[in-house]
């Protein structure tokens, strides 16, 4: 069909001329113009080469004087530029014609739209922007503004005292923050001066004759009031205005040593000290500083730094063992001074003995006398105890060893306390007084539950079944009820007397311990023999 097309209008060109062709080429026309072309729709050749279906981007330009757009192509920039499809391909590509009076030819998608094909790459800030924040309507998209001042000439709170080029301080990630080299400037910011907000130095927003000295802003902070003049950085640096160049050891005749390092300079120099040409006549002996801080009321004298030193007024290097005759040992060691020594006496003389300084602390009320020492020690007052239990009339044995002294000494007046074991363990007593309260014929003190006992030693013998029962079996009362009492074997057998007591309470002249049912029958014969006797007489 194509090459049928071809070869009419081929004909018709040559035998008719060219007017006659354009009427012809219009019964071939794809689809009505728009309309801003409409006036073209008889000449066609004004967009399309006759007889060629491509090569039409010349006439493109020409006839819309893209000038801009041939140029960025030439040059590869812009949007016609960059991209490899809009650079090669023919213009009806994109913007393609015959689609009706009203019919939009640039055929362009604003949401998958790339700004990287275009000369203006959309950074930080600018990709929060809408599309026609910068394109205007009724404008084309290449007369967008480009540069800063052109979008944010309000913002602009320097009035353009500061020119017009915003890239040089401001960034597009956001026009609050801003980058501006100060060190380009005759004024180097550095250390605490970078941190300092711009409005600080540049006040309403002036930026030309700024005061440079460090007098001219710091002013209000000299605490100084002008006494040591105007010129700040001999002693203050930019690091941070509390951060001297001042080396007092350097530059006096006055070594700051440990405290001394962290004393404000008003502390020694007061409002009335001003540096001059003479010689500094500042006092330099400690009783001069601290005469307020002497606790002793001048009872040691003005030369403080015989005990005490410059790491802290609370330290004291005073050698206690070698300038008085009671050392310090112990937990004494570690006592502050006032502890003895009483803030505000009239007299160095103290008494060293303990009871003089642990009256209050004798919890045994004087019953012990008032040598402490003989019992506890400087290392500890509650412990480490000395004292030897071993040499009084209750060694300590066994268990007894390892407990505490409060378990039998229940006040703190040790003497006339009780020592029977019946005192202290009458409560574990579990056979009730049975056995009587001499303890230790069967306990011994390495454990109560280790008992010895030989029933053997007693009147009564344990033999056979009897050697097997529980004591708790025989005593079962208090040992003071039946102290004298003569037992017999009905005593303790009535229930498995099957006799009735027809036979008496000597069970033993039948029976013996191996077992009740067995019977010694030498002793039944003799029994019934004199029984019968007795009958018989």
């Amino acid at each position: 069909m194509r090459v049928f097309y071809l070869s009419i209008l081929l004909l018709f060109s040559v035998c008719t001329g060219n007017a006659q062709a354009a009427e012809i080429e219009q019964l071939f026309m794809p689809g009505e113009l728009i309309s801003g072309h409409d006036e073209f729709k008889s000449e066609c050749t004004n967009c399309h080469v006759r007889l060629r279906d491509t090569t039409q981007k010349k006439l493109c330009l020409d006839c819309h004087d893209h000038k801009t757009v041939a140029e960025d192509i030439e040059k590869r920039q812009g949007f016609h530029g960059k991209d490899k499809n809009a650079r090669e391909l023919d213009c009806k590509a994109c913007h393609s014609d015959h689609k009706g009076a009203d019919a939009q030819v640039i055929s362009l998608d604003k949401d998958k739209f790339d700004h990287e094909f275009t000369d203006f790459m959309l950074e930080g800030k600018h990709q929060l922007v809408e599309c026609d924040g910068c394109h205007l309507k009724d404008k084309k998209y290449s007369e967008a503004k480009q540069t800063c001042y052109e979008c944010h000439s309000e913002d602009d709170i320097h009035k353009e005292e500061l020119g017009k080029k915003c890239q040089d301080c401001h960034v597009t990630s956001g026009w609050a923050r801003s980058e501006f080299d100060h060190d380009k400037t005759d004024f180097k910011l550095k250390f605490t001066h970078q941190r300092v907000a711009c409005n600080a130095c540049h006040i309403d927003e002036k930026y030309k004759d700024t005061p440079k000295n460090c007098v001219d802003c710091h002013a209000i902070r000299d605490v100084h009031s002008n006494r040591f003049g105007n010129n700040c950085k001999s002693c203050h640096q930019e690091r941070g205005w509390d951060k001297s160049l001042f080396d007092h050891d350097r530059d006096t005749q006055y070594k700051l040593e440990e405290r001394h390092r962290r004393v404000g300079c008003n502390d020694c120099h007061g409002v009335d000290y001003k540096v001059t040409k003479k010689r500094n006549t500042q006092p330099r002996d400690c009783y001069s500083c601290h005469r307020s801080d002497d606790a002793h009321n001048e009872l040691n004298g003005k030369k403080c730094q015989d005990c005490h030193i410059v790491r802290g007024w609370g330290y004291a290097e005073f050698d206690h063992g070698a300038n008085t005759d009671f050392a310090l040992n112990g937990a004494h060691k570690d006592l502050v001074c006032d502890a003895c020594h009483i803030i505000g006496a009239k007299s160095k003389e103290i008494d060293t003995a303990c009871f003089s300084c642990h009256q209050q602390d004798d919890v045994h009320n004087s019953d012990q006398g008032t040598e402490c020492d003989q019992c506890h020690k400087e290392v500890l007052w509650q412990k480490h105890v000395r004292f030897d239990h071993d040499l009084s009339k209750f060694p300590l044995i066994g268990q007894h060893a390892v407990v505490g002294c409060e378990v039998c000494h229940t006040t703190s007046a040790f003497a006339g306390t009780k020592s029977e074991c019946v005192d202290c363990h009458g409560p574990d007593d579990v056979h009730k007084q049975a056995l009587g309260e001499d303890c230790k014929l069967c306990h011994n003190p390495n454990d109560w539950l280790i008992w010895e006992f030989d029933h053997d030693e007693t009147d009564f013998k344990l033999r056979h079944a009897h050697a097997e029962l529980h004591c708790h079996s025989c005593h079962y009362t208090p040992q003071e009820e039946s102290a004298d009492r003569t037992w017999r074997c009905i005593d303790c057998h009535r229930r498995d007397d099957i006799h009735d007591g027809n036979f008496g309470g000597n069970c033993d002249r039948c029976h013996d311990q191996k077992s009740f049912s067995t019977i010694n029958i030498q002793s039944l014969i003799s029994f019934e023999q004199k029984t019968t006797e007795a009958t018989s007489e």
